[in-house]
């Protein structure tokens, strides 16, 4: 198969996926659609050096992720704003855009992802990929660590996102 062929197979098979894991990495619509591009650059030229030790699909999410990662350093890098002794990243500020659905899905949908919005890299790393249900086997090979330390992390960010939002419904 050539390159051309091979990655139009692979970008069709996995890039819904994709964009939901730039979804959450990146709130807002447009710099999510930059960083899926670049996503999709970097599966271009990286092709010819996929060795087919792992899955294409493994491949693909590692690098989602690594560029979503690297999206937010150069951002977080660009927008942090010292006030006083506080760092206050804006891009943690909710957006406010309407979409489909019912306004309290919306809602829901959308404190759901501000509490992810929140967690340490590699924990959104681990619930992107929950979502796509992978299983841990994958998500162990995506991130680097082990099947039972991946188990352990879901079942500790499960418990926190749950916290979350559960204070985040009693402050509201």
């Amino acid at each position: 198969m050539d390159k051309e062929t091979q990655f139009k197979t692979a970008v069709e098979a996995n890039k819904d996926r994709i964009y939901r894991i730039c979804c959450c990495y990146v709130r807002d619509e447009h710099e999510r659609r930059d960083v899926f591009q670049e996503v999709l650059i970097h599966i271009w030229e990286g092709l010819d050096r996929f060795g087919e030790k792992s899955q294409i699909s493994t491949w693909i999410y590692r690098i989602a992720v690594n560029t979503c990662l690297g999206h937010i350093r150069m951002q977080t890098r660009r927008r942090k704003v010292f006030d006083g002794s506080v760092y206050v990243d804006q891009e943690t500020i909710a957006d406010a855009s309407a979409s489909e659905g019912s306004a309290e899905t919306e809602h829901a949908v959308s404190r759901l992802y501000d509490c992810i919005n929140q967690l340490l890299p590699l924990e959104k790393t681990l619930v992107s990929l929950y979502l796509e249900d992978l299983r841990t086997e994958q998500m162990s090979e995506v991130v680097g660590i082990s099947e039972g330390n991946v188990r352990v992390k879901l079942h500790r960010i499960k418990k926190k996102l749950k916290e979350m939002m559960e204070g985040d419904s009693h402050g509201s």
